[in-house]
C-alpha cells in the first residue's frame, strides 16, 4: 500500500472528521424530536456533554464514541404501566444541544448585504 504523500493522511483524516461532524449534526436534530423518559434524557444529556467535550479538543475517537452511543438512544415503542412517562426534550438539553452544534457546524461565511439592507 502506498501512500500519496505526508498530507494524505492528514487529508484523510480531515474528510473522516467532517463525515463525522455532519453524521453526529444529523443525530442531534433528530434525537430532540424524540420523546423520552426522563432518565433515558438524562443519559442523553451526559453523551451530549462528552461529546461536547471531544468535538471541543477535536477528539474524533471520543466523538466517534458518543455519536454512536447517540444512536443506540431509541425511541420508545412500547410504554409499560410502570415505566415513566416519554416526555420531549427539555430545555437543559436543547440548551446542550445547541452547544454541541455550534462546535459541529463549520463556520459559514455572512452573506453580503446591499447598501439598502437586502441580501444579494
Amino acid at each position: 500500500m502506498t501512500s500519496d504523500g505526508p498530507g494524505r493522511d492528514a487529508a484523510d483524516r480531515d474528510t473522516a472528521g467532517d463525515d463525522l461532524r455532519a453524521s453526529a449534526l444529523v443525530l442531534v436534530r433528530y434525537l430532540l424530536r424524540l420523546r423520552l423518559p426522563r432518565a433515558k434524557w438524562e443519559q442523553v444529556t451526559g453523551i451530549i456533554d462528552a461529546a461536547i467535550a471531544a468535538a471541543a479538543a477535536d477528539d474524533l475517537a471520543g466523538l466517534r464514541k458518543a455519536t454512536n452511543d447517540l444512536m443506540l438512544i431509541s425511541p420508545v415503542r412500547v410504554v409499560k404501566g410502570d415505566g415513566g412517562v416519554a416526555e420531549p426534550a427539555g430545555q437543559r438539553i436543547f440548551e446542550r444541544a445547541n452547544v454541541l452544534i455550534d462546535h459541529l457546524q463549520p463556520m459559514r461565511p455572512a452573506v453580503p448585504e446591499d447598501e439598502d439592507g437586502k441580501v444579494r
